[in-house]
């Protein structure tokens, strides 16, 4: 099976108000809580499934003008465990 036709991808970038972004990683949090990520753009859709462990990057940096702070979540996918997914309560 080639691994580059099982790939699907969603990038969203542009200037938004801040009050957006935040509005958009409160519905990430919840989102994870619930268990699946949901990120649309026009007519396309991806949805993701958390793992329990997840690897992180945060970066931030600051510059004479200007600031930046990234975030990255990644995990493996995996066949569900018995009990396993009760620990992300």
């Amino acid at each position: 099976m080639d691994k580059e036709k099982d790939k699907s991808k969603i990038k969203i970038e542009g200037v938004m108000q801040l009050t957006e972004v935040i509005a958009n990683l409160e519905k990430l949090t919840a989102d994870m809580k619930a268990g699946l990520v949901t990120l649309s753009a026009g007519d396309e859709a991806l949805t993701l499934a958390p793992s329990v462990l997840v690897n992180v990057e945060m970066k931030a940096s600051q510059k004479k003008d200007r600031e930046k702070f990234a975030l990255e979540i990644s995990w493996k996918k995996h066949k569900e465990v018995d009990g396993f997914a009760d620990l992300a309560d």
